[in-house]
């Protein structure tokens, strides 16, 4: 969870103010060898990421982050 967690977070990292708040939840785990998908939206002054399973859409982590 949370190593899934940090990569999705490392993907934007270089995009990052230096303080945000960010904010996970945790939906099935990732059994391996998944390959799941990273979705990456902009919202306003933030993100909203997700990594879902491609063929079934379900999640294994929703998260934003916000500029503190």
């Amino acid at each position: 969870g949370m190593f899934s967690a940090a990569a999705v977070l490392a993907n934007i990292e270089g995009q990052l103010p230096d303080r945000v708040r960010y904010t996970v939840k945790f939906g099935k785990p990732v059994i391996l060898p998944a390959a799941p998908g990273l979705w990456i939206d902009r919202a306003g002054d933030g993100w909203d990421l997700a990594l879902r399973n491609v063929a079934k859409g379900y999640p294994y982590l929703t998260a934003t982050v916000r500029p503190l």
